[in-house]
């Protein structure tokens, strides 16, 4: 069976997140609290992933997985970055942030969507609140944190790689309706970037729960 490169990249998007997954498991009780969360972060998504990959195989609408991904994997972001900042006026403001988001992301699914069409509002709106966690994570690293290495220290590769990801993925999901119109061709080499993304982020996250923890 002969695969297209898209193809390949895409069922390499599996490997990354599936060595996550393992390090965040094996390593779980020696991480702190916020790393515990982004454990669970890749416990979440890991089965989603295979699912929509499985259905994708098969043919079949995997565009309900969508909102269950968004929603879970920015609250549990939201917690990561809850207990990294340990900010009282974050921590209050959260909740109502992610229940906010919630209800739009199953508004938008269920009553605009019906779940059967790609909906970016939904990825544009989760990426720029992740770049604000994100933007308040560096802004105390700069003012509050010290920091000898930042190679060592496992919130800023998870930064990092979120924000890079982030950025490209709001390209993607701005442009997609405009891009599924005119090529195809041209649509399928975009998500192979995504795929690329994907990657890093997740090879990122591996990074940061590889690295010994503080005393």
């Amino acid at each position: 069976m002969h695969l297209s490169l898209q193809e390949i990249m895409l069922r390499l998007s599996l490997v990354p997140i599936a060595v996550a997954t393992v390090i965040g498991t094996l390593r779980f009780r020696q991480l702190p609290v916020n790393l515990r969360y982004l454990a669970g972060l890749l416990w979440f998504v890991m089965p989603l992933q295979i699912l929509a990959f499985v259905l994708m195989l098969l043919q079949r609408n995997n565009l309900f997985v969508m909102p269950i991904w968004n929603i879970g994997e920015f609250s549990l972001l939201a917690l990561v970055y809850s207990h990294t900042l340990q900010s009282k006026p974050l921590t209050r403001a959260l909740p109502w942030v992610v229940g906010g988001f919630a209800a739009y992301a199953l508004f938008d699914s269920l009553y605009v969507g019906a779940l059967t069409q790609f909906r970016p509002g939904q990825q544009v709106l989760q990426n720029l609140l992740v770049l604000v966690l994100v933007g308040l994570y560096f802004r105390k690293l700069l003012q509050e944190l010290h920091v000898q290495q930042l190679k060592r220290e496992p919130m800023f590769w998870v930064s990092a790689g979120l924000t890079i990801y982030c950025l490209g993925y709001l390209q993607i999901a701005l442009f997609s309706s405009y891009l599924l119109r005119y090529s195809e061709q041209l649509n399928m080499n975009v998500w192979m970037v995504h795929s690329l993304l994907f990657i890093m982020l997740y090879c990122c996250y591996s990074v940061a729960l590889c690295l010994p923890q503080k005393k």
